[in-house]
């Protein structure tokens, strides 16, 4: 019960920071410029605009949060999760690069709440499926079961109908 109610929990803050990110990326894009641009500068990427790599974490952060509320792959959605934010803790709040005091602090408070999020959905990773789902699955696999023996028993019963029109029919010929 308590899996249903923390995954959608964990997941809001996800939807509403990629939605964000999707519908506003100009602000966060210059945040992380700084460092993004230089890397793909590296890399040969220049044409590669740091607003839409933001567009984008917005995008694969929405999907996979719905995925995380939904329970669909959760532990998948979950470990994507955690990769996005922890690109965003080190990529939009580098804290250890502000000379201003309160700025430092600041951004150190963003970054933990970052790693912190990265912290609950890597725990959202290893819980598992709900005891319903498991449930569910085990009756979906005895259906499954039921229905290949009953198959199989048909199967038998056709090969044995066959047999015995056989030997009636050798048994008309010989007759005849």
């Amino acid at each position: 019960m308590l899996r249903a109610l923390a995954r959608p929990l964990l997941a809001s803050w996800f939807v509403y920071g990629g939605v964000q990110s999707y519908l506003e990326p100009e602000a966060r894009a210059a945040r992380v410029a700084p460092t993004v641009e230089p890397a793909l500068r590296e890399l040969g990427l220049e044409e590669v605009k740091t607003v839409d790599l933001v567009k984008i974490h917005g995008a694969a952060s929405v999907a996979l949060a719905s995925a995380l509320a939904l329970s669909r792959t959760p532990r998948s959605a979950a470990l994507g999760l955690a990769g996005l934010a922890a690109a965003t803790a080190a990529l939009a709040h580098p804290f250890w690069k502000e000379e201003d005091e309160t700025r430092r602090q600041e951004e150190l408070d963003q970054f933990l709440k970052n790693v912190s999020l990265v912290g609950g959905v890597l725990v959202a990773a290893t819980a598992g499926h709900s005891q319903r789902h498991i449930d569910r699955k085990k009756a979906r696999k005895a259906k499954a079961k039921e229905k290949a023996a009953e198959a199989k028993e048909k199967e038998k019963a056709a090969k044995a109908a066959a047999k015995d029109a056989e030997k009636q029919a050798r048994s008309k010929k010989r007759a005849a």
